[in-house]
């Protein structure tokens, strides 16, 4: 918890309003969508585009190569997992998994931080803009529901609300051959939803997009544990990157967390990012 009091000393405050900001989004978007009215289509239809970048995609036959040996590594092993056998390498081949009783899932403890039936999360960040962040989680196995609010107020008074939701495809618990401790990871799909005061102050209406995540957990042992919580969304015209990595000190049930928000405003940091602490309650 030292790191996230040097972060909240460190922590340079920010000016402006809410609806300053608001306005500030519009007039980018705006300027952003005339570029892609001007600019012309330059590429190649044989190749292929993503959010990664451009090129061909490699054959989907797997067999010796990268793509093909990583499916097999991050999908095929982990479900191959043999719980009455926790040594058991990830190496075998399939006749050696053949023997013996398996399970689709990872051994899981009610309570626990990672793939959790229910579990609630309460922070107050640091900052000029008085964040007040809640976080949801249910789930039941490989599938969960992650809601996310968090309330800005600035000066004035007037409110930004930011609420996400997502559904998400999980895997994690307990799986002694694949990483000590606990751990959790996961692919969300979802909506990100801009709305509040602030907006209407600024002559704006509400805002939605898509939205993903991609929440990753580890607790190496059962008081300890570490999240990271990227998701991409964008208001209006604008690239929203919103960063969460945090630190949590407890037990089963219950976690005392502290750590840092970053929201990346077309890759520059926005006033909404800072410190935060909070308590995780997890069934």
């Amino acid at each position: 918890m030292l790191g996230v009091w040097v972060i909240v000393l460190a922590h340079s405050a920010f000016g402006g309003s809410l609806a300053d900001r608001a306005k500030d989004v519009a007039e980018r978007s705006a300027a952003k969508t005339e570029q892609k009215k001007e600019a012309p289509d330059t590429r190649n239809d044989d190749a292929a585009y993503s959010a990664f970048g451009s090129g061909t995609y490699p054959s989907s036959g797997g067999g010796e190569s990268f793509l093909g040996g990583f499916w097999s590594w991050l999908v095929a092993a982990p479900f191959q997992y043999r719980h009455d056998d926790p040594s058991a390498s990830m190496s075998q081949d399939g006749e050696e998994w053949a023997d013996g009783r398996r399970t689709f899932f990872p051994e899981h403890t009610l309570g626990q931080a990672t793939v959790p039936y229910v579990r609630f999360d309460y922070n107050r960040q640091f900052s000029d803009w008085d964040p007040v962040d809640a976080r949801l989680e249910v789930g039941y196995k490989l599938l969960a529901f992650h809601g996310r609010m968090t309330k800005y107020t600035d000066e004035v008074g007037d409110v930004l609300d930011v609420h996400q939701y997502y559904a998400v495809l999980r895997y994690g618990g307990y799986r002694p051959d694949f990483l000590p401790g606990t751990f959790e990871f996961g692919v969300g799909l979802g909506a990100a939803h801009h709305t509040g005061s602030a907006l209407r102050a600024a002559g704006l209406e509400d805002d939605t997009s898509g939205a993903i995540t991609v929440p990753l957990k580890y607790y190496p042992t059962e008081w300890f544990g570490v999240e990271f919580r990227p998701a991409w969304y964008r208001w209006d015209e604008i690239t929203i990157g919103d960063y969460d990595l945090s630190a949590s000190l407890g037990g089963r049930f219950v976690q005392l967390r502290g750590g840092y928000r970053w929201i990346w405003d077309n890759g520059a940091v926005d006033e909404q990012s800072g410190p935060y602490a909070g308590i995780s309650v997890s069934f």
